[in-house]
């Protein structure tokens, strides 16, 4: 896959790439929303990425998808002399796309990256599958509901916790600040991978265990109804702490229920979470925050630490785990 704006370096690279590996073929794709499509259809084993498209909040949804699929990828510069996205990227000095190519190195230069990328070992697939995941509990081990906030960085952040809850998983609101076009591809995304079923937020939907309701890239914010049984509430407003869906929005919410929610919030810019968080908490409620270590920004769950919103801090490693058994609490 190339995604780039540039259509004479994307012929040229995806003309000699498909003459050098007869039966290949290179998908073109000129904006991250026809990249995330393609991506998620065909789930290609490598991609060549032009660096302007990495400094775009929307990439986060992309590099989420790459590790998902294990898809390899490189940035394209214009020019040796460019900066890369990456030095002042928290989100790409991690992990994949450290190493750069320039729109000035030969198509063959192409191949042998592509060459040396798809042939170094591969994470172990073994046992992967989306419903295979997540520890066995029954419903009835669960008497608490699970709030989540999480803005730059969440999206990965959310992979490393879903993967770890069962299918019958106590019912789980979530709100990620990300891209308006990009909310279903991360229902879509965490679907894939996570044992319990994730659904876009709906107006008026029951909250059932098993089952993780996502706010992300949609112009109403999600909250919980004020009276049982607990349904979720979307409507429309302007912005709260900056944020349309708001995290503060969510956890203010719901307040009336205190004793019976486990909340956190995960990596991310700003502050959105922190006053919700606190509120829960003086209602009785259970709440975390995120680590400065496994946070890719230290961020929301710095305020929320700092103004006493979280009773703990908990690594993204424990998170599943300690939301989980606090919610048996």
């Amino acid at each position: 896959m190339i995604i780039t704006t540039d259509r004479a370096f994307a012929r040229s690279i995806q003309s000699h790439m498909e003459a050098t590996y007869p039966g290949m073929k290179v998908l073109l794709a000129n904006n991250l929303m026809m990249a995330y499509n393609q991506a998620e259809a065909a789930q290609p084993v490598f991609a060549f990425v032009e660096d302007g498209f990495t400094k775009l909040p929307e990439f986060e949804m992309m590099l989420a998808l790459f590790s998902a699929l294990d898809t390899r990828w490189v940035a394209v510069m214009d020019s040796a002399g460019a900066t890369p996205a990456r030095t002042s990227s928290p989100l790409l000095n991690v992990g994949a796309g450290i190493f750069e190519l320039t729109k000035t190195d030969t198509p063959q230069q192409f191949s042998q990256y592509f060459d040396m990328m798809v042939k170094a070992p591969r994470r172990d697939q073994s046992g992967a599958g989306k419903r295979s995941g997540g520890a066995n509990a029954a419903a009835t081990d669960f008497k608490k509901i699970i709030l989540i906030g999480s803005s730059t960085g969440g999206v990965e952040a959310l992979r490393s916790v879903l993967v770890g809850f069962p299918a019958l998983c106590p019912p789980t609101l979530i709100v990620q600040h990300t891209g308006k076009n990009f909310g279903q591809g991360l229902v879509s995304l965490l679907d894939r991978i996570c044992a319990a079923k994730v659904v876009p937020a709906e107006d008026n939907m029951k909250l059932e265990p098993g089952h993780v309701y996502i706010a992300a890239g949609q112009r109403r914010h999600m909250g919980m109804t004020q009276r049982k049984p607990m349904r979720a509430r979307l409507k429309e407003g302007p912005p709260i702490s900056g944020h349309i869906p708001s995290v503060d929005a969510l956890f203010t919410s719901a307040v009336p229920y205190g004793k019976e929610v486990v909340a956190t919030i995960l990596t991310g810019m700003g502050q959105d979470g922190a006053k919700g968080l606190l509120a829960l908490r003086n209602a009785g409620a259970t709440t975390f925050a995120q680590d400065e270590k496994s946070s890719v920004v230290y961020g929301m769950p710095r305020v929320a630490w700092e103004t006493g919103a979280a009773e703990k801090q908990v690594s993204l490693a424990r998170m599943a785990g300690t939301l989980l058994q606090a919610a048996k609490a």
